[in-house]
C-alpha cells in the first residue's frame, strides 16, 4: 500500500484512537471563557449533538438561505461582547451570519474569509495538498478563455474523470463525472468563463475526517465514510447524501491510519495560513490508497454523528473544541481514547429530486416506524445514541416553499449503519424506509388541503365501511337519542386545530362516534315520528361523487354536464308524478327553499313589485315555511290570510273563494293560494281539483306544497292527484322524505318555467356584472339556444349537484321500486288503522292518509279522574324512553294525539304492531297509575 510522504507534525496516540481535549476540562474553560455560546444555523442538529446542553449553549435559526427577521424599530446594537460568542454552520455562504452577530453583539467565531475560500476553492487547494504532501487524483486544470478543443484535454488512458468547478457548494453541481471528450465538450460548454479541473476518477470509497485546525496543533478526530450521489437520495452525482461513521477496524488495513495522518498534514497547513476552527477533509481510496478530494473548511453535517461519539469517549465535543480554537492561544493537552465500541451511527440527506414546492415538513424529533407508517417526534431528547433499532432522528432543512432540485430537505439519523461501505452502495432497506416515509411528507407529497392516493383510498374504504355499517343494521341501538348539551360540548367543542393529522380514518371514527351517532335515527324500522327519511347507499356515493367533482349546475360554461343531468332528472320527476313536458324548475335545499322559490315567482309575476294590500291564502295546517317565505318576500304576517279548517282537516275552497271576494271588495289585492298535499300532522290532502277552479276563475296562482304527498302521485292508488298537479301554477316536492333520499333535496316545478329566470335571472339584478358575466353568456363554441343556465332559476349562483342523489338511486333501483316503497308505507298506514280498530283501547282519531294517521289510547273504562292529553303525552315518552320505538304526539282538532308516519321501506307490519302493543301497555300504565293516585 502506497504511503502518504512528506508529513512534518506528530501525530499523538496509535492509529485507533480518537483525538480530542478531555471533556471535563473543556467544559470547565468554556464555563471560564463564555458567558454565552450561539450555535446558528437554520437546523439545531449540531448544538442538540453536543449533548445535555450546558446553561451557556443556545440556537438561533440563521442561515444564508433564509432572511434575517427585521431588528424592533429602534433596535440599537449593543457593543460585542467578548463572553458572548457565536458560531455558524456556514459562514462563508453569505453575510448573515455576520449581521446577525453584529446586530446583537456577538463575537463570531469564523476563520478568515479569504483563507476559507482559498480552502474552499477546488482548484487552488490542489496546492495546498502539495504542500501537505497529500497525494491527489491526477488533474489538470482547463482554463476560462483561449481554450483547446476538448479532445485536447482529454487524458487518452483514462476511462472516466471528473469535472470540477471553483466553488464549494452544498448539493454537488460543481462536480458532474466525464465520460469522454462529448462529455467534456458539454460540461465546457456549460461552464464557459470559469476555469474547470478535470481529474481522473478514482473508483474507490469515499471518506471524509473531522479535525480541528487550533492554535497550536492540529486535533484529528473520526472518521466517516462518505455517501456520495446516491441516486435514491439526490439528485445529482457529486451531492452529499449522508454520512456514517467507521472505525479502525471497520476499513481495509492501513486506511484509518492514512485518514487521520493526512487530516493532520492538511490541518497544519491551513493553521500555517490563518485558518481556525473545525473542517472536513474529503478523501478517495485507489488502489490501497487515499487522494484528497477537498476540503470543507467549516462544519459539516456528519460533525453531528462524530460529536456523539466524542461524548462516548469522554472528549470534548467538536463545537466546543472550536469555540477554544479562536479563544486559547494554545489548546489544552490532546488526549487520545479508544474508539468507542457499539453500533456506528448513520446518516443520510433527503434532497429534491425535482423542483417542486414543500408543503409540509415534519416536526423535529424522534420517530419510531412500523411498516410504511411512523409515529413521532417521541417523547425524549434528539439525540442519536439513545435510538431504538426500529427510531429515526429527523431534523428538517429546508423551510415551506418552492425548493429546486437537489436542495437540501432534510437530515435523517440511525443508529446503525446506512449503507455498506463501497464506494456508491445502496441505501439499505431499513434506511430506504425512512428516506421514502420522509419524503412522502414534503416533496412529491400533496399540495395543501390535499392527501397522499393511499391515505385517501385507506380513508375512503373505511368510510364506505362505516356507510355500510350505518346502512345495514338500522335497528342496531334506540331510534331517539338526545344526548346533553354539556355532554356534546366536552367531547367536541375544542380549539381551532393549527396542525392536522395524517390519521383520517381516525377523524372518521371520532366524528361517527361523538357526533353523527349522537342524533335521532330517523330510518329505524320503529321510528314512525315526523317524516323519516331513510335515504340510501347509491345516493349517499352520489353526494361523495359530486362533492368530488365539485359539480355546480349553475351556469353552463360552468357546468354543462351537471346541468344536463339535472334538467334530464327534473324531467323523470315529472314522468313520475304525471306531469305535463311544459313543467320545469329546480333542484333546491328542501320544502321550505322550495316554497319560497314558487312563491317569490308568484309574486313577481301577479304584483309586478307593488306588494301593498296584496293577500295570499292558505289553510291553519300549512307548513310554517309558507309564512316565512312570506316574511323572507317583503310581505307582512297580516298579508297572509290563514283560514280555518273544516272537520276534515281541509282548506274549504268555498271559504277561500268567499274571502277573495270580501277581500277584493275592500280594496285589497289577492294573488296566490297555497294549498298542502299532505299536512305534516295527518297527511291531509286539501281539495286541489276545487282550488284549481277557484284559482283559475280568480286570476289567482295556485301553489300546492307537496312535499311530502306528491310522490303519491306516481303510484296507482295517487294517480287521481295528478290533474290537480299539471294545473297548479307550482309545486314543491321533496325527494328526501317520500323518494327517499339523504338531504337535502327538495324541487321547485313550475308550469311556466320560464317565470323563474323573470324573478331570479342575472340580467335582473347585475349590479357589476363584470365578473360573472362570461358564465352567464352563451359560450362561442357550439353556443345553442338550448343551454341553460340554472342559477338564473333560483336563489342561488354556486348550487351542489343534488340531483344526482335522485338520478344514481332511479337508475340503480329504477321507479318500480320507489313505486312499490311508496305503496309499502300506504298499506303499513292501513294496516296500523286496523290493528287500532280491533283494540279496544285505542281509537283512530284521522284515517291512514298519505301514510299518515293519528289515534289515541282511550281505554273503555276511562278512569273518573283522567287527562287524555296528558295520557297521549305520557305514552309518547314512555315508548321513546324505552328505546325500542319512536312515537310523538300532534293536536288535532285541539286534543293531543299519537301520530304515526309508515312511510320507511324496512318497517314491517311486526314493526306497527310492536309499536302499538307498546303505546297500549304504556297507556295501561298510565291508567294503572291514575287509579292508584285516586285511591
Amino acid at each position: 500500500m502506497g504511503q502518504l510522504t512528506g508529513h512534518t507534525s506528530v501525530v499523538s496516540g496509535t492509529v485507533g484512537d480518537i483525538e480530542g481535549v478531555d471533556a471535563g476540562t473543556g467544559l470547565r474553560l468554556l464555563a471560564e471563557l463564555v458567558d454565552e455560546a450561539v450555535w446558528l444555523d437554520h437546523c439545531p442538529f449540531l448544538s442538540a449533538s453536543f449533548g445535555p446542553a450546558p446553561d451557556w449553549l443556545r440556537h438561533e435559526p440563521v442561515s444564508a438561505w433564509q432572511a434575517l427577521p427585521q431588528p424592533p424599530p429602534g433596535h440599537r446594537p449593543p457593543p460585542p461582547g467578548p463572553r458572548r460568542v457565536c458560531v455558524s454552520f456556514a459562514p462563508e455562504h453569505g453575510d448573515n451570519a455576520r449581521t446577525w452577530a453584529r446586530t446583537h453583539g456577538y463575537r463570531l467565531l469564523a476563520p478568515d474569509p479569504a483563507v476559507t475560500a482559498r480552502a474552499a476553492d477546488k482548484i487552488s487547494v490542489t496546492e495546498l495538498f502539495a504542500e501537505a504532501g497529500v497525494p491527489v487524483p491526477p488533474f489538470l486544470v482547463i482554463p476560462a478563455a483561449d481554450r483547446e478543443p476538448a479532445e485536447t484535454y482529454w487524458h487518452g488512458r483514462w476511462s472516466r474523470a471528473v469535472a470540477q468547478r471553483r466553488e464549494n457548494n452544498l448539493i454537488g453541481r460543481g462536480t458532474v463525472p466525464v465520460a469522454g471528450p462529448a462529455g467534456l465538450r458539454a460540461r465546457l460548454q456549460a461552464w464557459p468563463d470559469e476555469p474547470v479541473k478535470l481529474s481522473r476518477f478514482a473508483p474507490g470509497i469515499s471518506l471524509t475526517v473531522s479535525a480541528c485546525a487550533g492554535p497550536d496543533r492540529t486535533v484529528v478526530s473520526a472518521v466517516s465514510h462518505q455517501l456520495v450521489g446516491l441516486p435514491e437520495t439526490a439528485a445529482s452525482w457529486g451531492a452529499h447524501c449522508g454520512n456514517q461513521l467507521v472505525g479502525p477496524d471497520d476499513l481495509p488495513a492501513g486506511l484509518y491510519a492514512q485518514a487521520r495522518s493526512a487530516a493532520h498534514r492538511v490541518g497544519d497547513v491551513l493553521r500555517a495560513r490563518g485558518f481556525r476552527g473545525v473542517f472536513g477533509l474529503d478523501l478517495v481510496e485507489e488502489n490501497g490508497r487515499l487522494l484528497a478530494v477537498e476540503v470543507n473548511p467549516r462544519f459539516q453535517t456528519v460533525v453531528s454523528l462524530v460529536q456523539a461519539v466524542e461524548r462516548a469517549a469522554g472528549l470534548l465535543p467538536c463545537l466546543g473544541l472550536h469555540i477554544l480554537s479562536f479563544l486559547l492561544p494554545a489548546l489544552p493537552p490532546v488526549v487520545t481514547r479508544p474508539f468507542p465500541p457499539g453500533p456506528r451511527t448513520g446518516q443520510l440527506v433527503v434532497h429534491a429530486d425535482a423542483g417542486n414546492t414543500v408543503h409540509h415538513l415534519p416536526a423535529t424529533g424522534r420517530y419510531r416506524r412500523d411498516g410504511e407508517k411512523a409515529a413521532g417526534p417521541l417523547p425524549g431528547p434528539p439525540d442519536v445514541t439513545g435510538l431504538a433499532a426500529d427510531e429515526a432522528l429527523w431534523w428538517p432543512i429546508a423551510r415551506p416553499g418552492p425548493v429546486t432540485t437537489g436542495q437540501e430537505l432534510a437530515l435523517v439519523q440511525l443508529p446503525g449503519p446506512v449503507a455498506d461501505l463501497e464506494p456508491r452502495p445502496r441505501p439499505r432497506p431499513g434506511a430506504l424506509a425512512w428516506i421514502a416515509f420522509f419524503h412522502r411528507q414534503t416533496v412529491g407529497g400533496p399540495p395543501p388541503l390535499r392527501l397522499e392516493e393511499r391515505l385517501m383510498r385507506e380513508a375512503g374504504h373505511h368510510a364506505v365501511e362505516l356507510v355500510i355499517e350505518r346502512m345495514t343494521a338500522p335497528g342496531s341501538r334506540p331510534p331517539l337519542r338526545v344526548p346533553a348539551a354539556r355532554d356534546l360540548r366536552a367531547v367536541l367543542d375544542e380549539p381551532l386545530p393549527e396542525h392536522g393529522t395524517h390519521d383520517l380514518p381516525g377523524l372518521l371514527d371520532h366524528v361517527t362516534r361523538q357526533a353523527l351517532t349522537q342524533a335521532t335515527r330517523l330510518d329505524h324500522p320503529r321510528c314512525f315520528a315526523f317524516v323519516p327519511s331513510t335515504g340510501n347507499f347509491p345516493a349517499v356515493l352520489a353526494d361523495a361523487l359530486a362533492s368530488a367533482h365539485l359539480s355546480v349546475p349553475g351556469a353552463w360554461l360552468v357546468g354543462a354536464g351537471p346541468t344536463q343531468l339535472e334538467l334530464t332528472t327534473l324531467g323523470w320527476l315529472k314522468t313520475f308524478l304525471g306531469l305535463p313536458d311544459g313543467h320545469g324548475g329546480l333542484f333546491v335545499s328542501g320544502g321550505s327553499t322550495a316554497n319560497l322559490t314558487c312563491l317569490a315567482a308568484a309574486r313577481d309575476h301577479h304584483l309586478d313589485g307593488r306588494l301593498h294590500n296584496a293577500r295570499l291564502y292558505c289553510s291553519s295546517q300549512a307548513h310554517p315555511s309558507v309564512a316565512q317565505a312570506v316574511h323572507l318576500l317583503g310581505l307582512t304576517r297580516e298579508q297572509l290570510t290563514v283560514l280555518p279548517v273544516g272537520d276534515r282537516l281541509r282548506l274549504d275552497a268555498d271559504a277561500v273563494a268567499d274571502r277573495v271576494r270580501r277581500d277584493r271588495r275592500a280594496g285589497l289585492r289577492p294573488f296566490a293560494v297555497v294549498a298542502t298535499l299532505g299536512t305534516t300532522g295527518t297527511g291531509t290532502v286539501d281539495p286541489l281539483d276545487d282550488l284549481a277552479d277557484l284559482c283559475e276563475a280568480e286570476g289567482l296562482w295556485l301553489h300546492i306544497d307537496g312535499a311530502h304527498g306528491a310522490a303519491a302521485a306516481g303510484t296507482p292508488r295517487g294517480h287521481h292527484l295528478r290533474d290537480a298537479l299539471g294545473r297548479a301554477d307550482s309545486l314543491t316536492v321533496d325527494p328526501h322524505k317520500w323518494l327517499f333520499q339523504p338531504y337535502e333535496i327538495g324541487c321547485a316545478l313550475l308550469r311556466r318555467p320560464e317565470l323563474l329566470p323573470a324573478t331570479f335571472g342575472m340580467a335582473r339584478h347585475t349590479l357589476d356584472d363584470s365578473y360573472l358575466r362570461p358564465a352567464h353568456t352563451p359560450h362561442p363554441a357550439g353556443a345553442t339556444d338550448e343551454e341553460v343556465n340554472l342559477s338564473d332559476y333560483g336563489p342561488q349562483q354556486s348550487r351542489g349537484l343534488r340531483a344526482l342523489k335522485l338520478w344514481l338511486s332511479l337508475k340503480t333501483f329504477g321507479a318500480q321500486a320507489f313505486r312499490q316503497a311508496i305503496e309499502h308505507g300506504m298499506d303499513l298506514a292501513e294496516y296500523a288503522a286496523a290493528l287500532i280498530d280491533a283494540h279496544p283501547d285505542l281509537r283512530l282519531v284521522t284515517p291512514p292518509s298519505l301514510a299518515v294517521l293519528t289515534f289515541r289510547h282511550h281505554p273503555r273504562n276511562t278512569p273518573a279522574v283522567w287527562d287524555a292529553d296528558a295520557a297521549q303525552n305520557h305514552i309518547s315518552r314512555r315508548v321513546c324512553t324505552d328505546g325500542q320505538a319512536m312515537l310523538l304526539t300532534t293536536t288535532v282538532r285541539g286534543a293531543t294525539v299519537l301520530r304515526m308516519c309508515t312511510i320507511n321501506p324496512l318497517s314491517t307490519r311486526a314493526d306497527v304492531a310492536h309499536v302499538l302493543d307498546l303505546a297500549a301497555r304504556y297507556g295501561r300504565e298510565n291508567g294503572q297509575t291514575s287509579d292508584d293516585q285516586q285511591r
